[in-house]
């Protein structure tokens, strides 16, 4: 019997050793979002994520460790879950993750991530949709028992959330008609 509680033992001491999955491997949840209707004709299937940048405060120990290809790569997955994203689409979509707002410490811990978005049309260069979106995400004990490992699920749950956040803002969008005017 003691084998067994020592086999039992070993196998809880490395289940909380591995990290949970990354940022790019999680999709937001997009329940209640109705993607049989889809987006405005225009919008779908034709969102490209051009850049995507990070802001850092390096001076903080507890900073995050969320890097623009994971946010790029989670950004893009999402819009082509809902219908929006693809290679060489007609919008460009541009991304920032201003803040990631983190506690010192908690049972409990909430992360506040801000993300600046700027949606362009690149035949004409008009910018179609701004927005600074702030969304929450919270990692419990019941999530992990390192504050490490809790502070890192909350970040990427309060990165999920914004970006559904952006897929329904961006459903909300009316059409846009194909136009020709140059850039200016």
């Amino acid at each position: 019997m003691r084998p067994a509680i020592l086999v039992a033992m070993a196998f809880l001491v490395l289940a909380a050793c591995a990290g949970p999955p990354a940022l790019s491997a999680k999709l937001p949840d997009l329940a209640g979002i109705d993607l049989a209707r889809g987006p405005a004709p225009s919008y779908r299937d034709a969102i490209t994520v051009a850049t995507v940048g990070v802001d850092t405060d390096t001076a903080t120990p507890w900073a995050s460790q969320v890097s623009p290809a994971q946010v790029r790569q989670a950004l893009m997955q999402t819009l082509v879950a809902a219908r929006l994203g693809r290679d060489n689409g007609r919008f460009r979509l541009d991304a920032i993750l201003l803040t990631l707002q983190r506690p010192y410490a908690g049972f409990a811990m909430t992360v506040t991530a801000t993300i600046g978005y700027r949606l362009i049309d690149q035949a004409t260069g008009a910018v179609v949709y701004t927005a600074t979106l702030t969304t929450p995400g919270t990692a419990t004990l019941d999530d992990a028992v390192s504050t490490d490992f809790r502070l890192l699920i909350a970040d990427e749950s309060a990165v999920r959330a914004n970006f559904r956040k952006l897929v329904e803002e961006l459903y909300a969008l009316p059409d846009r008609p194909i136009t020709s005017s140059p850039r200016t």
